[in-house]
């Protein structure tokens, strides 16, 4: 009576310790992963400042994907006794599994974000749930899972916020809907708080940065500012088609020149979308 009895606190101090230190480290990991889905231009300036944007931007996006895929192993390998011998098994499989998925994480998830920006948000999510759910299934046994399901449920929850994190193509249609924050740009423009460098090219305010970083995310937003005589222009790149095969761009004009043209068989064309505001399609 005696052994079963001191036995059961014991037991179940084990999965609260377990479950409690698993969900701590993918809830520090993945909040730093969402404040760079959601803030991804406020983050990168911050990380600017140690000179370790792209390295510390890349290195939390892969430390929780190989987090979701680790932490249903550390759960397993410590479901039993000889804890010091687990110590060891644990640094070693999460050693292996680090560098060997390097590699492919980076080329395989990262060459589609330079042609399809939203698929590859997508492509991330998507990846992260089939990793979590099969390695959660395969290595944690049927009698541990309800002890396990806080982790995997704040795992889950972050993988999913992924998704929320992708706002839609800005197009013509929908042009509208963000008509206040360009015309707040251009407001910065006139009042000659944006001045474009020699190339043209300003770096637009964070919270700007969606109007014209082509659909990325993760890219600083930038915009043309040109004159022809006295009209100013300013061009706003909502994408690029492929590898270079084409673009679209949201065009001011301060004289409202009408610059429309009918589409042409190739796709190019302007069309006039509201006063001073086209929309120009590109191919190459």
């Amino acid at each position: 009576m005696n052994d079963s009895t001191d036995s059961r606190p014991k037991h179940r101090s084990l999965f609260n310790t377990k479950a409690t230190v698993i969900s701590l480290v993918v809830m520090v990991i993945g909040s730093l992963m969402l404040l760079l889905e959601f803030f991804p231009c406020q983050s990168g300036e911050r990380f600017m400042q140690w000179k370790l944007d792209f390295w510390l931007t890349t290195g939390i996006l892969y430390l929780f994907f190989i987090i979701l895929f680790l932490w249903p192993i550390w759960w397993s390998i410590y479901s039993g006794n000889n804890l010091a011998r687990k110590h060891i098994s644990a640094i070693k499989i999460s050693l292996v599994w680090t560098i060997a998925l390097l590699y492919p994480w980076l080329i395989g998830l990262s060459i589609p974000t330079i042609a399809f920006p939203k698929i590859y948000t997508f492509l991330r999510s998507g990846v992260a749930l089939l990793v979590l759910n099969r390695s959660f299934w395969k290595q944690i046994e049927p009698r541990e899972r309800k002890a396990a399901i806080v982790p995997w449920g704040i795992s889950l929850m972050f993988c999913l916020a992924i998704f929320l994190s992708e706002t839609p193509y800005i197009t013509n249609k929908n042009f509208h809907s963000k008509l206040s924050e360009f015309e707040a740009v251009v407001a910065l423009v006139d009042s000659e708080s944006l001045i474009p460098n020699n190339e043209g090219f300003a770096e637009l305010p964070c919270r700007y940065s969606n109007l014209a970083n082509r659909g990325n995310k993760f890219y600083r937003g930038n915009i043309t500012i040109t004159k022809e005589g006295e009209a100013k222009i300013i061009q706003f790149r909502q994408r690029t088609y492929g590898f270079g095969d084409g673009a679209a761009d949201l065009i001011y004009r301060s004289d409202n020149k009408d610059i429309s043209r009918p589409y042409d068989s190739m796709g190019n064309g302007v069309i006039k979308v509201k006063d001073h505001w086209f929309w120009q399609s590109l191919s190459y």
